[in-house]
């Protein structure tokens, strides 16, 4: 059996974060792309920014080559409707401090869901939407925003076994 070389922590916000990652990472052109890696799932249950980053430094065994964290923008915006920006720095600067890379879902899951899905997205189940609709996630920010991280950091693992 062919062992992957990487492991990859996903952690989402919720319990629908969480399935949809899971859903995401299990299409045919998401595992083609990410072969090398191995991946496990967690989530936090709806609470601020800061909290489910740090329950995403909870779940890390230490054995992960990257951990990436899912996170609503919207709380953060109405949280800090004047600074939010700087308090998503702050917030992106604690995970690299943790080792962690935090990827916002613009405003919320669902939010993401329409941008992607458009007019066709009902608020059914995520993992339908994501199976049912691949060439629409496939081809959007969201996939590319996600895929890139896990891409970048393959390139780097492989560099650093070379040298």
């Amino acid at each position: 059996m062919f062992k992957k070389k990487y492991t990859c922590l996903m952690f989402g916000e919720g319990k629908n974060d969480k399935d949809f990652i899971y859903a995401l990472s299990g299409l045919g052109k998401f595992e083609y792309h990410t072969q090398n890696w191995h991946f496990n799932y967690g989530n936090a249950h709806g609470c601020s920014a800061l909290d489910i980053l740090k329950e995403c430094n909870r779940e890390k065994t230490g054995a992960e080559d990257l951990v990436l964290c899912f996170i609503d923008l919207d709380d953060l915006k109405h949280d800090y409707s004047q600074t939010w920006e700087v308090e998503k720095q702050k917030l992106e600067d604690n995970a690299v401090a943790y080792g962690i890379i935090i990827i916002w879902f613009l405003d919320k899951l669902e939010e993401e869901l329409s941008r992607v899905l458009g007019e066709g997205y009902k608020g059914q189940s995520i993992s339908r939407e994501a199976k049912n609709n691949i060439e629409k996630f496939i081809n959007s920010d969201l996939w590319h925003r996600i895929l890139n991280v896990i891409k970048e950091c393959e390139n780097k693992l492989n560099l650093n076994k070379k040298s």
